[in-house]
């Protein structure tokens, strides 16, 4: 036996299904590694911004401390009267054991003469060597020079902290005095930066080292010196990769550099992704084995709903597509049984509008032209010739137009206005035959001339009218209407003829709707009939009556045509 062929729906979704898990693994990759690089970057990036202010907020402190104390008038009042002998100089070291006392970071001060000479000095013998003593005379010398009013610098001496150096030249009365510099004690920056776990670097603009957290970021041993491109972003230092912040404050000649170490984590990531691949693989087996269950159960529905389709076309073209999937596929066979029934219906529809075309002949179906009505109309003609020749004429003229208008079998529909034309000649003829006995009164909203109707739609109503308004009546008026709402044209014909009983009323209500073709009152049935079939069911005549009093026919038709969904 031969193996059935695999079904190609069925084919094409599993390809479909297979596609789509595959791009959702590498999706995946892609939102694993994405945020890890990005919220990682992020992280250090804010890291080393809340360093950077740490660093600035703690220097700015220190340095607006030592500023202050530089140009506090009372400190300045201390420091030329120890240059001008004035006092010993144990007030300026009060002034300095008050300063340390308040400041993390203390200091030392060294005030010369002008002439370079040191005058006091809270350094020890020691510390005040040869070389800090010629570096001070340079430093003194660089303050005059300076265009600020204090001038900074960095000493550094091998094998020790760099000190941090502010220097300001005094003045009396507009002449040099001396200077006073002060040095920061090197070694109390670390317990001022301690806060944070991260490394820095700080130096003046030209590169000297005020502070550093470790020697290893040093470039070379026993200098002072480090400079560092600001936009650089990543630093190795004996391997291990530190993320670079850089932030320089030009108005205090100083740079901060931050380093947060920062590993490239590719092992993480390696094991991250083998994790990824693996889970997507389980995912793959298993999304895999769940398409190819979707796609046979999608592929059965479609079997079946194909099976139906072809009951409908090959075998009986008003079969009812049977299908209990719980599916979309159940809708759809719902949405064909729906539209097929739409069909068929619109089929009979024209299968009886041409049976009744055929069946009643179309001249007569649009004329409703009684021959009683040419034989009178041609005997008043007759006696008019007689005696007013001119109007028995212009009556002729009006009954030709009448016969050329009925005969016209070129359009089956026409605009209400020309139709108009045809029933004033009409109405003209029944007036001059039955005189001041007959009256019509026209209504017709003006919106509703161009609308298109059935040819001679309201001929018929008229004669209608007529014919059983006179059989009791020696006297008939007509009213003629015409109006739009929603979308419909209503035309109303009614007059004050003797009516109907309710009971008959009922009768011919039923009647005009009926696809059974009557021989009395066939006229308004045939009317009736053609306008359902024509515009819909919710359209056709529509009749009233109070009995001894009047009758009504109201023709309901949508404008623009049938409308079918």
């Amino acid at each position: 036996m031969d193996k059935k062929p695999a079904s190609l729906f069925k084919q094409h979704l599993e390809e479909q299904a297979l596609k789509r898990i595959i791009l959702l693994v590498i999706v995946g990759c892609l939102l694993f590694c994405i945020p890890i690089f990005w919220l990682n970057n992020l992280v250090q990036n804010l890291s080393i911004e809340e360093h950077l202010d740490f660093l600035n907020c703690r220097f700015d402190q220190i340095y607006a401390d030592v500023t202050a104390y530089l140009e506090n008038r009372e400190n300045q009042e201390l420091f030329m009267r120890r240059l001008t002998g004035v006092s010993n100089g144990k007030e300026v070291q009060y002034s300095v054991n008050k300063y340390n006392y308040a400041s993390p970071v203390r200091l030392h001060i060294i005030l010369m003469d002008r002439q370079r000479k040191i005058i006091y000095t809270s350094f020890s013998e020691t510390a005040l060597n040869l070389h800090r003593i010629e570096f001070n005379k340079i430093v003194a010398d660089n303050a005059l020079k300076a265009e600020a009013p204090i001038y900074s610098t960095v000493y550094y001496f091998s094998g020790d902290r760099s000190e941090c150096v502010y220097a300001k030249p005094l003045y009396q009365k507009g002449e040099l005095i001396g200077f006073v510099t002060v040095y920061l004690n090197g070694n109390d920056w670390g317990s001022l930066f301690s806060e944070y776990q991260y490394d820095c670097i700080i130096t003046n603009l030209d590169g000297s080292i005020i502070y550093y957290t470790k020697n290893v970021f040093l470039p070379e041993r026993n200098t002072n010196k480090y400079k560092m491109d600001p936009a650089r972003r990543f630093l190795t230092v004996q391997g291990n990769r530190y993320r670079l912040g850089t932030r320089i404050l030009a108005d205090k000649d100083v740079i901060f550099y931050s380093l947060v170490y920062s590993p490239r984590n590719s092992l993480y990531i390696i094991i991250g992704l083998l994790t990824i691949v693996l889970l997507g693989y389980i995912w793959l087996a298993m999304f895999r084995k769940l398409s190819q269950m979707m796609a046979e159960k999608n592929a059965q529905s479609v079997d079946a709903l194909v099976r139906e389709i072809r009951i409908l076309r090959y075998e009986d073209n008003k079969h009812v597509i049977q299908l209990q999937t719980g599916d979309e596929f159940e809708e759809i066979a719902t949405q064909i049984n729906k539209m097929v029934k739409s069909i068929n219906d619109l089929n009979k529809r024209n299968t009886d509008l041409i049976q009744l075309n055929s069946m009643i002949e179309m001249r007569n179906l649009q004329m409703q032209i009684n021959p009683h009505f040419i034989y009178n109309t041609l005997d008043n003609i007759k006696y008019l010739i007689l005696e007013e020749p001119r109007k028995a004429m212009y009556l002729l003229e009006r009954f030709t137009h009448i016969l050329r208008y009925s005969i016209n079998n070129t359009k089956e529909d026409v605009a209400l206005a020309e139709d108009m034309g045809y029933i004033e000649d009409y109405l003209l003829i029944q007036k001059t035959r039955f005189g001041d006995r007959f009256k019509v009164k026209i209504e017709i909203a003006p919106e509703c001339h161009r609308c298109k109707i059935p040819k001679l739609l309201l001929q018929p109503l008229l004669e209608n009218s007529i014919k059983y308004g006179f059989q009791k009546k020696m006297e008939l008026a007509i009213e003629i209407k015409g109006w739009l709402a929603d979308g419909y044209l209503y035309l109303q014909v009614k007059d004050d003829g003797p009516g109907v009983a309710p009971e008959k009323l009922a009768v011919l209500r039923r009647m005009i709707v009926s696809e059974e073709i009557r021989t009395e009152h066939n006229g308004l049935q045939n009317i009736s009939r053609r306008l359902i079939l024509k515009y819909g069911d919710e359209c056709g005549l529509f009749l009233d009556s109070e009995e001894g009093k009047s009758f009504t026919v109201t023709a309901k038709l949508r404008c623009g045509g049938r409308k079918d969904v």
